[in-house]
């Protein structure tokens, strides 16, 4: 039986699951759309820790051990990280759009159009698609934004996708929604 507090405290780990791409600074194009990131093929031995990935209820004194590899894992978001040089040219966009002297005062943005100025080259959401696919999960949504993918798959997908396993925990007498037993890992950095 979950409780809310409890729940809620894993959810950041499991619901809102996160896989950063770090990016460095990317090369932008004229119609303002990011230069592919990931330049090379994806090394499955070559991989990136994440940093901050591991929950912090995720220690010894409250483990109770793996999950069963068949448990589902459903809707999981792997939310990609704007480049620094991205995330200052968004910061100064909506400066801009609540500054009643600037010429883009109140010109609102879609999802889609910061997708396009401040998301991830749509060669690297399919480079990441593919590999996700190859992983076995299956791809519920990717976002307008470019920056959030929604999958679903099983806890031995992901042990062998993100190379940690997922673990049930007991906190305070009640049990967590599983969660990642050490910080995960990807083969996804940009090779530049």
């Amino acid at each position: 039986m979950f409780t809310r507090p409890t729940l809620y405290a894993s959810a950041f780990v499991l619901l809102l699951f996160l896989l950063v791409l770090s990016v460095p600074a990317p090369v932008v194009h004229a119609a303002g759309s990011a230069a592919p990131q990931i330049v090379s093929a994806v090394n499955e031995t070559d991989l990136v820790q994440l940093r901050g990935s591991t929950p912090p209820l995720a220690i010894a004194k409250f483990d109770r051990g793996a999950v069963a590899d068949s448990l589902p894992m459903e809707h999981m978001f792997l939310v990609l990280r704007r480049s620094s040089a991205q995330e200052h040219a968004i910061e100064e966009l909506i400066a801009s759009l609540h500054d009643p002297h600037s010429a883009s005062y109140h010109h609102w943005l879609t999802a889609e159009e910061i997708g396009r100025k401040f998301g991830p080259a749509q060669e690297d959401i399919e480079t990441i698609l593919a590999w996700l696919g190859g992983q076995g999960f299956t791809v519920n949504r990717v976002h307008k934004s470019g920056l959030t993918i929604d999958i679903s798959g099983t806890a031995g997908q992901v042990r062998n996708a993100f190379h940690t396993e997922i673990h049930q925990y007991n906190v305070n007498g009640e049990l967590t929604s599983p969660m990642p037993a050490t910080r995960r890992f990807h083969p996804l950095s940009p090779r530049l």
